[in-house]
């Protein structure tokens, strides 16, 4: 028996006059076997063009989406304050730490120092997003009054806060962000708890050299912070006087002036390279040096390519200055020699990348050449 009968037209009716009918393929009776086929083939079709719609579909959003954050946002929303960007991380230091404890990017509210650059623009990721549907407030799980105790202790590893941390993180698990809106801190210490953040956010990729040796194998590249812009004619006692020779925040001159002549004979014959940072530098000030070879001098209006350049040397010779701090925070191996005057502490637990601390009442001929070893 046939699986189908042909369809006959009126072609095949010779008998009749009428015009020919046409036959959609709707109306055709197809094979059983062709239509099995068909269907077969017209859903590999269907699927085909499909996938191929997704993929591209995927790949619009994927091109549109590639800065998609990573991490929850830490929003600091009050006010960090207008110094330069050293002493600027004095007021939000205790949310740096917050932040990496929870995991989270932070973003600092926007604000123009009064050198005229954003600190926020300096520190703040490009093209994180905030999820704002479930916000949560730190306030609500770290009161103002515990804050200060919490964050340190997080910082020296207590197992006491290390456990209100897990707390806080359960508390917090199914936020989307956070806002920290905590005022009037000012942290003068704790540096060494940021330095890996603050390097993350401001240290270039320095130049490839090989180490300093000792004795020195190389020149050594020396740099020097002279803390002047806002302590012109201003002795170290806060009091009016005439080019001062100490004053807060930088080493002072004559000490500047021992320390170069020492390393100048501990190179191993191969000299120094000078470089000095002082903003609206003073000529008269710059002679208590009493330099005769050619030095750069950092005062290009540019605060932070300045700062960069002072940090990128083997040797820095610093006050207590924030500026100063900042430079041996993003410094590359080699040595920091500090000269504290008010002991803040500013340079504790600061020593690390290659780069140490060496303070002033430290400092001696062995000192010197254990550093230059570590350089």
């Amino acid at each position: 028996m046939k699986e189908y009968e042909p369809l006959t037209t009126q072609e095949d009716d010779t008998t009749t006059t009428d015009p020919p009918k046409t036959t959609s393929l709707l109306q055709t009776r197809v094979p059983r076997r062709f239509l099995v086929a068909g269907v077969l083939f017209g859903g590999l079709l269907i699927a085909s063009l499909v996938s191929m719609w997704q993929e591209v579909r995927v790949n619009s959003i994927s091109s549109v989406c590639i800065s998609a954050p990573t991490k929850r946002v830490y929003l600091r929303t009050s006010s960090i304050g207008v110094e330069g960007i050293g002493s600027a991380l004095q007021h939000f230091k205790h949310s740096i730490v917050l932040s990496n404890a929870l995991d989270t990017t932070l973003m600092l509210p926007n604000t123009t120092s009064h050198h005229g650059y954003s600190t926020s623009d300096l520190l703040n990721g490009e093209g994180v997003v905030m999820d704002p549907s479930k916000v949560c407030l730190i306030a609500d799980v770290l009161p103002d009054t515990q804050r200060d105790k919490f964050v340190r202790g997080l910082c020296k590893g207590n197992e006491e806060s290390l456990q209100q941390l897990d707390d806080m993180k359960l508390l917090l698990k199914n936020c989307t962000a956070f806002v920290d809106s905590h005022q009037g801190e000012i942290t003068q210490d704790l540096n060494g708890c940021i330095v890996s953040w603050v390097r993350s956010k401001l240290a270039p990729s320095y130049q490839s050299l090989p180490s300093l040796g000792s004795p020195p194998s190389r020149t050594i590249r020396v740099g020097v912070h002279i803390r002047w812009g806002d302590r012109a004619n201003l002795g170290s006692d806060g009091s009016e006087g005439s080019k001062p020779t100490h004053f807060y925040g930088s080493m002072w001159l004559p000490h500047i002036v021992t320390i170069l002549s020492d390393l100048r004979t501990a190179s191993n014959g191969h000299g120094i390279v000078l470089t000095v940072a002082m903003e609206e530098a003073d000529t008269d000030v710059l002679a208590w040096l009493n330099e005769t070879q050619p030095y750069t001098l950092l005062d290009s209006g540019d605060a932070l390519g300045d700062l960069r350049k002072l940090s990128d040397n083997d040797v820095l010779l610093l006050g207590e200055s924030s500026y100063g701090v900042l430079a041996h925070m993003l410094a590359p191996r080699g040595l920091s020699i500090v000269e504290l005057q008010r002991g803040l502490g500013k340079y504790d637990n600061t020593s690390g990348f290659g780069r140490q601390v060496l303070y002033l009442k430290d400092y001696d001929a062995d000192r010197l050449r254990l550093g230059f070893e570590n350089a």
